[in-house]
């Protein structure tokens, strides 16, 4: 970066050098021969200097940009996984992938470019700024008058810039929570409403983004003001030196144009510290989580490490309640022993305090009083990642990661003890036939052989067998039951069934266990877990009823007792495990991101059609706004002397700065008014300019889309992470992720690099290039998504509308209730998909014309 700082240094005095050699060129018109060609010699020299110095720059700062942009990445990623539970439950996770990807993108688009930019032009202004004070200070200091004023102006760029960022992380958020549950909103027609969600946080975005361009660009307004109000004054000021002191005339047009030019350059810059106030807004946000302390850190080294352990825990007078809900207590003075080697079953209804135990015992959270001990040690003085690397669970929720096989649980697992507890759990067969989607059971089985592979001191079960059919859960039953021998086991069930061989069952009520004892021993007390006993009795005796009767006699005697089912999220079906067929999808992703189609711009356009009598305005504006510094280089010209050749010069000089199609053409126009003959030779050049243009923005584009492409996997990563936080670190793999997710960095920013040569400063007319060609690719892939057309379109009116329903079923109407193994088809029959072959109807109706997706709301969907 410091090569490059100095490259663009260098870089910013090409214009000041440009101006003193025109100022020494104005009384050579009329000399013939040497003294012009050296001139020109001299403009040649100063435009192959700054190619040179122009390579060099851009080269350094992207290779800059894109190491030290990798680097935050890492280490914001790494903050994150390395927070406290209690930090993500009051987090969005939404809003933490917005902050990898948008705000670490804006932070690199300054590092890359913006800065360089900035330093250039600062450069020239102070370059004019000496050549402007060595050759006439008096007037170099009038002209400088203004400078507050643009650094006033400048100033307001950042106003809104961090509001307008937390806005859209807020939209993203919503965004992502919607999509990730896409089954489930469909499955209630629940759309429309997600759509007013996401539309009330994206109209929030918007007003603050209104406000900050209106700041934004009345300060460029302003801006201009001062600029011209510069010209003015320094027209009356030089033409009063001229009069009164008889200054040289030579030296007032090279003050006058390098101290302009200066004034100008500050102006020019403006633009840019816009970029820098919003990626300082966006560096805060990221800075903010990478420097977080964290509370419980699971990738500190501190801690005490047993060289032994027994397994022997006990909670003590145990209090919590959530950081996210303080006001509510989930434990309230548990007190509660478990022996080494033992196995104890935490009973009780949902919400009483089971599964908050035992992610004390994880030390997910600390409690608020009363302590956890391991062997007799309190477990805030043990080293975190020591405690959950002798911890083995597995949830009543089973989530898998595609990049974390069953080998990743343990350092220096072999092959065949990944297939040992691969067949302990019983998924040794559907693992080596490939399956490239899981049912739940299927996941459940994976998690427990994962669980097992880690070979744990302590085996923690949350509803480990409630996703298994009956044959398949007497068989992972029996594997649990050998696994557990001779380890510390803490079981969380609702199927009291599977609890009965416990050494302990302790019974929760009101936060707190209030029983304890073997199964025989509470059945005899009649308390808490004979209460529950019955309940599920009753529940599986009236379900034998229903079976045999073939309907219901009762609306509600299927009612739910005291002990409802915890919702199990659908989010994790994500999952692949068939590693040819991720490679396909993968190969045939990048095919369809290669061919997107392009788009005219009037598509774009037609979306602002609200818009349209703005942007009319607008065009309109910037018309007069292009227009202004060719008819200044006619006032100019028309001052300095009647050389013609002055005012074409400095009004192409000047429309190339302005940087729209409005100025050229003015001032071809005005050119071709004062000297045909020279304009066409210069009109020569700008279509290799032009070409030049065209070719950096098909090559900023073309690598916009490969680099986006190659970041969606640093983006997924660190998405199916971050939302499943708490499995990672129950498998203390935040490292192993680490470099996963850092890995997967390497090839995007490799690619990246071979943007640098040319991809800037082919023109400063062209700065805004990387710009449009991000935007183009962007526009491409939004399109796509909106020109396809879905198979079965959720928002459709066609078709039948569903009958009326009765709320309450007859005794001996037939009811439907579907059985079977694992991926028999049970769930395919819910109708989200066409079928290949066949029907599905109702008597008188044809398939597709009775329910169709626009009229779902007539059923009522209810998942596992």
């Amino acid at each position: 970066m410091i090569i490059g700082l100095i490259a663009a240094v260098a870089n910013g005095t090409g214009l000041p050098l440009i101006i003193f050699v025109f100022a020494e060129m104005t009384n050579s018109f009329v000399m013939i021969g040497q003294a012009v060609n050296m001139f020109a010699y001299y403009y040649v020299g100063i435009g192959f200097a700054i190619v040179i110095l122009s390579t060099i720059q851009v080269w350094t700062f992207l290779t800059s940009a894109a190491t030290q942009t990798a680097r935050i990445h890492q280490k914001f990623f790494f903050a994150v996984l390395h927070q406290e539970m209690a930090w993500f439950d009051t987090s969005q996770i939404g809003t933490l992938n917005t902050r990898q990807t948008d705000d670490i993108n804006t932070i690199h688009e300054v590092i890359g470019d913006k800065i360089c930019i900035f330093v250039q032009f600062f450069t020239t202004f102070l370059t004019g700024i000496v050549i402007g004070f060595v050759y006439g200070w008096k007037l170099t200091l009038v002209i400088l008058s203004v400078s507050p004023l643009l650094a006033a102006a400048a100033a307001f760029l950042a106003s809104f810039t961090t509001k307008e960022l937390s806005a859209y992380a807020r939209a993203g958020s919503v965004a992502e929570e919607i999509l990730t549950s896409i089954r489930t909103v469909v499955a209630f027609n629940g759309q429309m409403k997600a759509l007013a969600k996401y539309d009330v946080n994206l109209e929030n975005a918007r007003k603050v983004g209104v406000k900050k361009s209106i700041t934004t660009y009345t300060s460029l307004g302003f801006t201009e003001f001062v600029l011209f109000g510069a010209f003015a004054l320094a027209f009356w000021y030089g033409t009063k030196l001229t009069v009164e002191e008889k200054e040289n005339y030579d030296n007032r047009t090279c003050v006058f144009f390098s101290a302009l030019l200066g004034a100008f350059s500050l102006g020019q810059g403006s633009p840019h510290l816009e970029s820098v106030a919003n990626a300082r807004g966006a560096a805060y946000e990221v800075y903010k989580v990478i420097s977080k302390h964290h509370l419980i850190d699971s990738s500190a080294k501190e801690g005490y490490r047993p060289d032994k352990l027994k397994g022997e825990i006990e909670f003590k007078d145990i209090h919590f309640s959530y950081p996210s809900r303080p006001d509510v207590k989930i434990l309230k003075g548990l007190n509660l022993k478990v022996q080494s080697g033992k196995t104890i079953a935490l009973v009780g209804s949902s919400g009483c305090g089971k599964s908050t135990a035992i992610q004390l015992l994880q030390r997910f959270y600390d409690p608020v009083q009363g302590e956890i001990t391991l062997d007799g040690r309190d477990i805030r003085t043990l080293n975190i990642k020591w405690l959950r690397e002798h911890i083995g669970l597995v949830s009543q929720e089973p989530i898998l990661f595609a990049v974390i096989p069953i080998r990743c649980c343990r350092e220096g697992i072999t092959d065949s003890e990944v297939e040992k507890t691969a067949k302990e759990a019983s998924a040794f067969d559907f693992i080596s036939r490939l399956g490239a989607q899981l049912s739940g059971g299927q996941k459940q089985q994976i998690a427990i052989a994962r669980a097992l592979a880690r070979n744990p001191r302590i085996l923690l079960l949350d509803e480990a067998t409630s996703a298994l059919d009956t044959q398949s859960d007497s068989i992972v039953q029996a594997a649990i039951d050998k696994a557990r021998a001779g380890r510390t086991t803490i079981v969380i069930a609702h199927r009291l069934s599977t609890i009965r061989t416990a050494d302990i069952i302790a019974g929760f009520h009101n936060d707190v266990v209030v029983e304890q004892g073997t199964h025989s021993q509470l059945m005899t007390q009649k308390g808490v877990y004979y209460s529950l006993v019955m309940q599920q009795d009753l529940e599986d005796l009236k379900m034998e009823n229903l079976t045999d009767l073939g309907g219901f006699e009762e609306p509600g005697i299927i009612e739910l007792g005291s002990i409802p089912k915890r919702s199990r999220r659908c989010k994790s079906r994500k999952t692949s495990c068939k590693k040819k067929s991720s490679e396909k999808k993968k190969t045939k992703e990048k095919e369809v991101s290669e061919n997107v189609p392009a788009v005219p711009y009037s598509r774009i356009l037609a979306l602002n059609k609200p818009e349209w009598l703005h942007i009319f305005f607008g065009v309109i504006a910037a018309a007069f706004s292009g227009g202004v510094y060719p008819a200044f280089a006619v006032i100019f010209g028309k001052i300095i002397g009647p050389s013609t050749y002055n005012s074409t010069a400095t009004g192409s000089q000047l429309g190339l700065l302005t940087k729209t199609a409005c100025t050229l053409l003015t001032a071809i126009i005005i050119a071709f008014v004062y000297d045909w003959r020279l304009t066409l030779l210069i009109l020569a050049c700008i279509p290799f300019i032009i070409a030049a243009n065209a070719v950096r923005l098909s090559f900023v584009a073309g690598h916009a889309l490969k680099d986006q492409k190659a970041l969606e996997e640093a983006g997924r990563i660190s998405a199916e992470v971050v939302e499943n936080i708490r499995t990672v670190a129950s498998l203390s793999s935040e490292d192993a992720f680490c470099e996963r997710h850092n890995a997967s960095l390497n090839g995007p920013y490799r690619a990246f690099l071979s943007i640098l040569f040319g991809a800037m400063n082919v023109g400063q007319s062209t700065s805004l290039a990387p710009d449009f060609g991000k935007a183009k690719v962007s526009a491409q892939r939004i399109f796509q998504l909106l020109d396809r057309k879905p198979f079965i379109d959720s928002y459709s009116e066609k078709g039948l509308p569903a009958p009326a329903v009765p709320r309450s079923i007859p005794s001996g109407s037939p009811v439907a209730f579907l059985t079977g193994a694992w991926r028999c088809g049970r769930g395919t029959t819910t109708r989200r998909c066409h079928p290949r072959r066949g029907q599905i109807r109702r008597p008188g109706s044809r398939s597709g014309k009775w329910l169709h997706p626009g009229r779902r709301v007539a059923c009522r969907f209810v998942s596992r």
